[in-house]
């Protein structure tokens, strides 16, 4: 006699699939404004174990993107930057940092406050940019790239003048208010009043520009509002505050299949789903959101999305202990010359470590058989510390990888997120992009659930309040930062 299968059957409101930045935030943000009921599915055994765990933690207000030509990137961090003090930073009093400060009488700008237990470190990023007698235009000789410099090195500092300078009052009728894409780029050129630097910053440029047998150059060095987060901490927040608010989690599940209504508008009947013990499932629910980001393939065909996965990898090198305490970022004209130091801060237990995170812009196609050459950060890295110092430290690399969706609709080819749903439809699709834009991701995708779903919105009554319990559980679902791991493992 055969043994008799059983399938758990469970129904909810909302089913979120993908535990990263984006599923944690959306499903976090839907909980603090209804009373559905919802369950985050996701398929590794801890939340934010991919992606959203191996990034080096750079929180974006806009500073790398502002010498691009096109500047909706840049004001896509201006924006999010300000749906994280709106909708944020009054519900995580405590956790979130991030808030508007009087700079001069009746002016307001963002700022980061000094919180060891906050989401953001208040050490800045400094904006290294090279001028004409910098190494890459001077080994050029072309007038062009000369010029393309001096463009973009305006475009730099008026647009982050405009931001985040003397130009743009962010405290308009109570709220916080961004610039808006038509402030941003009628910048002048103006003096920018964000230039600032440090004796360390100055002395690695000063040895970057003697590695090349030259004497120093001039930079322009810029204090930008850009920093360093703490993404696990981040994510144990969201996720302490789902749990208060009665969502429920189950890692380790595998979606087997997508029960899809094929007679009229495509909808989705459940997901047969197995679970870490290996029992079967079967899930239903009114709505079903998917923000699954590399893991995304299986559901395309079935979903009939209309587009294109693209997926990219980049390198990221560990020196234990940190190499200097400054955060920098060089930038320039030349991909070949961009290079990223980053400082980061993890506490286990009674051990901490304080470690730097090397990167740069480059980056390998995910159907490429290669590995990402992490030898030009290395080759960086030794012009600005000296091999005797870098070498000196323990040294780690590995890979992290980047989805991002192509639209067949030009307005929806941004690098910052992407969501879409049909009208009339049981399920939406999420991509976050970036780390730094999940309070954008999470109020955007909420107004898209609003025109899909019948429900009585709620407010918080009270900021979110913590407790040991909530805390336990949280960490335990939320894993620790890659990192953290390499230096457990080894």
């Amino acid at each position: 006699m055969k043994p008799l299968q059983v399938s758990e059957i469970e129904y909810v409101d909302v089913v979120v699939v993908g535990g990263g930045i984006a599923g944690v935030a959306i499903a976090e943000f839907l909980a603090r404004h209804s009373n559905l009921s919802i369950k985050l599915l996701e398929k590794a055994p801890q939340l934010g174990t991919l992606a959203s765990g191996k990034l080096e933690g750079w929180y974006h207000t806009g500073a790398l993107y502002s010498g691009q030509d096109d500047a909706q990137t840049f004001i896509n961090c201006v924006n999010g930057l300000e749906d994280l003090i709106n909708l944020y930073s009054p519900y995580f009093k405590e956790q979130c940092n991030v808030n508007l400060v009087e700079k001069n009488t009746n002016f307001f700008s963002p700022n980061i406050c000094p919180n060891s237990k906050g989401w953001f470190n208040d050490a800045p990023v400094y904006l290294i940019y090279p001028q004409e007698d910098a190494p890459e235009i001077r080994s050029s000789r072309l007038k062009s790239d000369a010029i393309q410099i001096n463009i973009q090195r305006n475009r730099v500092l008026g647009r982050l003048e405009v931001a985040y300078g003397k130009q743009h009052n962010w405290l308009v009728n109570d709220q916080c208010l961004a610039p808006t894409y038509e402030q941003v780029e009628n910048y002048e050129k103006l003096d920018c009043s964000l230039k600032d630097s440090t004796e360390i910053i100055r002395n690695l440029c000063s040895q970057f520009d003697e590695s090349y047998n030259m004497a120093p150059s001039n930079y322009d060095f810029i204090k930008t509002l850009d920093c360093s987060m703490h993404t696990s901490r981040i994510l144990q927040d969201l996720v302490g505050s789902c749990l208060s608010r009665g969502v429920t989690f189950e890692t380790g599940i595998k979606i087997n299949k997508l029960l899809i209504d094929g007679y009229g508008k495509l909808r989705i009947k459940s997901l047969l789903c197995e679970t870490q013990e290996g029992r079967s499932k079967r899930l239903k629910a009114k709505l079903f959101i998917f923000a699954v980001g590399e893991g995304f393939e299986p559901f395309l065909k079935d979903l009939q999305v209309r587009a294109k996965l693209k997926r990219s990898r980049s390198a990221m090198v560990v020196a234990y202990p940190a190499l200097v305490d400054t955060n920098f970022v060089r930038m320039s004209t030349k991909t070949r010359f961009h290079f990223n130091h980053f400082v980061q801060q993890r506490e286990l237990g009674h051990e901490k470590y304080i470690y730097s995170l090397l990167a740069d812009s480059g980056y390998a196609n995910d159907d490429s058989n290669d590995g990402v050459d992490i030898e030009p950060i290395l080759e960086s890295a030794e012009r600005y510390f000296g091999k005797e110092k870098l070498y000196s430290r323990q040294l780690y690399s590995y890979e992290c990888v980047k989805t991002e969706f192509i639209s067949q609709e030009e307005q929806k080819r941004r690098y910052s997120y992407w969501i879409e749903s049909d009208e009339d439809s049981n399920y939406m699709c999420v991509l976050p992009g970036k780390f730094s834009f999940f309070p954008t991701v999470a109020y955007q995708a909420y107004q898209r659930i609003k025109t899909l779903l019948d429900f009585e919105e709620t407010q918080p009554k009270y900021a979110f309040q913590s407790n040991l319990n909530i805390e336990t559980k949280a960490n335990q679902l939320v894993a620790e930062s890659y990192p953290m791991h390499i230096f457990l493992a080894n």
